[in-house]
């Protein structure tokens, strides 16, 4: 194994450099792994800009990255007793938490009481060594095996994929339920995906321009924000009554608020989103229809069912990711992915390209 390794670091706000770092060496608990493909995430450009100050990242220098896939290479001191080995073909998320406080003893892990405590709680490419490189060192807990025919771009994406899942089944979702998707990027396409695989009836989503197209090309009925009354429009095709499952993905302040004027009586909204500014909410109605409001942090024991769903929904998976550059070359697949160049949605980068 050679003691240098390729990997983009971040050094400041807007200093990501492609650089050599030494190859780390795999704890008693961990695997090191050949990283094999990468992909990019909207968290990491807000990471690069800085909007984090102090948080994500709690100090520079930091290797980013954290939706990966690639090979075990070597075995940490412990890791051959919970039956890994080399060779095993892996999928990774972000979090590796402490294990032992009350919220992951729940299988809360996201939301770790430990969170952000150096050597106890890590987060790959947030506060901890991430897998922008060609090999990571990574806590068994955050891995799961994939099969031998599954495709390592698809695999990178299983990270997000296990977020729009655990998005999907906070919403309480049942069989033939009418679902309501708010915003068609990579977690409103995903969950979309999921939603099928739970078995919902009509699927509706918000969007605009060619996600909107791909998210047609999934099974949704479409409503495009720049020409369509949103909440009017899914009033209408719901006689009046609304959607009782809301995902809320847009990330914005007039997304939130059109999924509370559009959820049935008794309904839910479940979102990953993070608007820019503080969203005042209709406790009244939410007190008087019952209404249930879930965030959703990241993807607690979600990732294998990702994995397992994404085998019934491979060719569909794959229609997301569609530019793949050499990690040598992040400049412009930053750029292709920040920008939409070319209707880009996943962007993939390999180190061994």
């Amino acid at each position: 194994m050679k003691d240098m390794m390729n990997a983009l670091q971040l050094n400041a706000p807007n200093e990501l450099v492609y650089t050599q770092v030494p190859v780390p060496t795999p704890g008693a608990n961990e695997v090191l792994c050949k990283v094999e493909s990468i992909s990019i995430c909207g968290t990491d450009a807000h990471i690069i800009a800085g909007a984090f100050p102090g948080f994500w990242p709690p100090k520079f220098p930091l290797v980013l990255g954290h939706e990966w896939a690639g090979q075990v290479v070597a075995l940490g001191e412990k890791t051959a007793k919970f039956g890994w080995t080399v060779g095993d073909r892996v999928a990774g998320i972000a979090n590796n938490p402490c294990g032992h406080c009350k919220n992951c003893l729940a299988g809360r892990f996201t939301i770790c009481l430990n969170y952000g405590k150096e050597g106890i709680h890590k987060m790959y490419g947030h506060t901890y060594q991430g897998a922008y490189a060609e090999y990571i060192a990574v806590d068994v807990n955050s891995i799961s095996k994939i099969p031998d025919d599954f495709d390592y771009n698809l695999a990178a994406c299983m990270d997000p994929l296990s977020i729009a899942l655990h998005m999907v089944m906070r919403s309480g979702i049942q069989p033939g339920d009418t679902v309501f998707i708010g915003g068609s990027g990579a977690q409103g396409l995903m969950s979309i995906i999921c939603c099928k695989s739970m078995g919902a009836g009509k699927i509706i989503i918000s969007g605009t321009g060619h996600r909107l197209k791909a998210a047609e090309e999934l099974g949704a009925i479409t409503l495009d924000y720049k020409t369509d009354k949103i909440t009017e429009r899914v009033m209408e095709m719901t006689g009046g009554l609304g959607v009782k499952r809301v995902i809320e993905c847009t990330g914005t302040a007039k997304g939130v608020r059109d999924a509370c004027d559009l959820v049935a009586r008794g309904g839910c909204i479940s979102t990953v989103s993070l608007p820019g500014e503080e969203v005042a909410l209709p406790i009244r109605k939410f007190v008087l229809d019952e209404i249930d409001f879930h965030g959703c942090r990241a993807n607690p024991n979600t990732l294998e069912k990702a994995i397992a769903i994404s085998n019934h929904y491979r060719e569909e998976l794959q229609r997301i990711i569609t530019h793949e550059f050499a990690m040598s070359d992040y400049k412009n697949a930053f750029e292709t992915f920040t920008k939409r160049l070319d209707n880009s949605l996943k962007v993939v980068v390999k180190p061994a390209l």
